[in-house]
């Protein structure tokens, strides 16, 4: 059984209400500290800024150990935020990302909402090289602790439209966080211990494939509804490559789209995940399913 449960992480907490810098900058400092929620199929890391009319949220969130996050930020200020490539996120003083194209919605009593699905704090190398040198330092994937710890804002920009989330030192948080994802792996039925010292995860080979299928299988009720969602789909890879689990989970929340990919995904072949010894062993393999209707 996974324990659960929720843990405040120490911060300052401002209680004024958003200050403005110009015309077109809102700055937005914490009503509340950061809260990590251990649940039973993600972890969630949230914390709320201003009050009143002017409350914001932000939460990141993970479905298990993960480089990378899914990000929602809502509030009012975002009601202006209408084309998703428009939109860019900064963590700190890191390059800008230009190319996350949110989701957009709204969330009762909050405002309007962006969602990422697929989020690092900072621009990662592209080459094989730096992939593998972050391999072998960290077989078992988590969030960058190094990168949070110089983070203590995050900028989200719509044109001459800046909102700016003081957030403070990121780091605590986030090592909290990765503790809770990390925590998954033995509530799956898994070996943690092995998987700290693996060499590497399972490698999905037939991936373009089994994508192609998955998005031509999109739900027609929520086509004609004009849903999107992402999903968040984990399967257990066996010593063999052969897959004997599959589980999906909501990242929005979107009530026609119920999409077939467990399906699917029994047309996925992997090349299963190695021990430290190199010899074949059982894990799991995670990714995203988007479903964006243009």
């Amino acid at each position: 059984m996974r324990a659960l449960g929720l843990v405040l992480v120490a911060g300052s907490i401002g209680i004024a209400a958003p200050a403005t810098a110009d015309d077109d900058t809102v700055i937005l400092e914490p009503s509340s500290y950061w809260s990590v929620d251990f649940g039973e199929e993600k972890c969630r890391l949230a914390r709320a800024f201003g009050e009143g009319e002017d409350r914001h949220l932000l939460f990141i969130e993970q479905g298990g150990p993960k480089s990378s996050f899914g990000f929602m930020a809502i509030g009012p200020a975002f009601e202006r935020f209408r084309r998703p490539d428009r939109i860019e996120i900064q963590f700190g003083g890191f390059e800008p990302m230009t190319d996350q194209m949110p989701m957009l919605g709204n969330t009762e009593g909050v405002g309007a909402s962006l969602i990422f699905s697929n989020m690092n704090f900072r621009v990662r190398p592209e080459t094989e090289g730096d992939a593998e040198e972050e391999r072998r330092k960290a077989p078992l994937p988590r969030l960058d602790v190094e990168a949070a710890n110089q983070i203590d804002s995050i900028s989200v920009s719509y044109g001459k439209r800046n909102v700016v989330f003081n957030t403070g030192d990121l780091g605590e948080a986030v090592t909290v966080m990765n503790e809770c994802a990390l925590n998954f792996v033995e509530a799956w039925g898994l070996d943690r211990a092995a998987h700290e010292t693996m060499s590497r995860l399972p490698r999905w080979t037939n991936e373009q494939a089994v994508v192609r299928r998955i998005k031509a299988t999109y739900p027609s009720q929520a086509l004609r509804r004009g849903e999107g969602g992402i999903i968040r789909l984990r399967v257990t890879v066996e010593e063999d490559g052969s897959i004997s689990d599959c589980i999906l989970n909501k990242a929005t929340i979107a009530e026609s789209l119920d999409p077939p990919a467990c399906r699917e995904m029994r047309r996925a072949e992997f090349e299963p995940a190695l021990d430290k010894g190199g010899n074949p062993m059982r894990s799991f393999y995670q990714t995203n399913i988007i479903y964006r209707v243009s």
